[in-house]
């Protein structure tokens, strides 16, 4: 379960992402609810709720309690819960015949999956978004620094959702100068993707990928690979308190701070 929220948070709903999303996940209700009675006739089967709608809301209820475990934010619960309320709308629509109203709403989702995307944090965050095709050679560059690099697609709901993630934790830990937190877009540039073993195909299971590098090399990234780049843990989330723990980024971070301190003492 996403961690708890505050009510200064609540305003990004506004966005035409979640209040559409959160419109469309209620449609069926709504329309049947508030359509005048020879309207509500013309469309529905039934012009009040029945014992088979309450069956499906019910099995709706229960997938959202079984999946909304495996949110990683608060926002990518209610995109999930909007996601599977769309989901029961469509077999609503198809058990009541109407047909017609099934299409025009699937075209609408389609619409508002295409053109209304999640929007990206705001504010100011540590992260850089490294934009050309050389990213291998920059980090061998100069051995000195410690890349975090956020592999993703803009069209992965997956990324989307972790796009919030990186945030914080470049918040929490990207204010030293060697310790670097990269987005690199795989979309634009696969050549330079497929140099870290990153598969960019649609089906793909490695977006995102966070991976980090030392010295030059990598030495760890999250979800694993094999050498035939089979995902390993596929079934891992990739929150905030799990990359934390698996990169020891509280620990890399003392470290890269304490020897910044030293390097500035001896400077003096």
């Amino acid at each position: 379960m996403p961690a708890p929220i505050s009510l200064s948070n609540l305003r990004i709903l506004i966005h035409p992402h979640y209040s559409i999303n959160i419109i469309l996940s209620v449609s069926y209700l709504l329309l049947k609810q508030l359509l005048p009675g020879s309207l509500s006739a013309y469309i529905f089967l039934n012009d009040a709720i029945t014992t088979q709608d309450t069956q499906v809301l019910l099995l709706l209820a229960t997938i959202i309690t079984i999946r909304g475990r495996k949110a990683l934010t608060w926002l990518h619960y209610i995109d999930n819960v909007c996601k599977y309320s769309k989901m029961a709308n469509c077999l609503l629509f198809y058990r009541e015949d109407s047909y017609v109203l099934l299409i025009f709403y699937i075209i609408v989702c389609l619409l508002h999956f295409l053109f209304f995307p999640p929007p990206e944090p705001s504010g100011k965050t540590n992260i850089f978004h490294y934009r050309a095709n050389n990213l291998d050679n920059e980090i061998r560059a100069d051995p000195r620094l410690m890349w975090l690099v956020c592999f993703y697609a803009p069209w992965s709901p997956p990324c989307q959702n972790f796009s919030s993630v990186f945030v914080d934790l470049s918040t929490r830990f990207g204010d030293l100068k060697t310790f670097k937190f990269v987005k690199f877009d795989v979309n634009r540039y696969p050549t330079e993707a497929t140099k870290f073993k990153i598969d960019t195909s649609t089906f793909s299971k490695q977006l995102p990928s966070v991976v980090l590098f030392q010295d030059g090399k990598e030495v760890k990234r999250r979800p694993q690979i094999d050498i035939k780049g089979r995902v390993l843990d596929s079934q891992r989330l990739l929150t905030a308190d799990y990359l934390i723990d698996e990169f020891g980024l509280a620990e890399l971070y003392t470290k890269e701070a304490n020897k910044i301190k030293t390097n500035t003492k001896k400077q003096q």
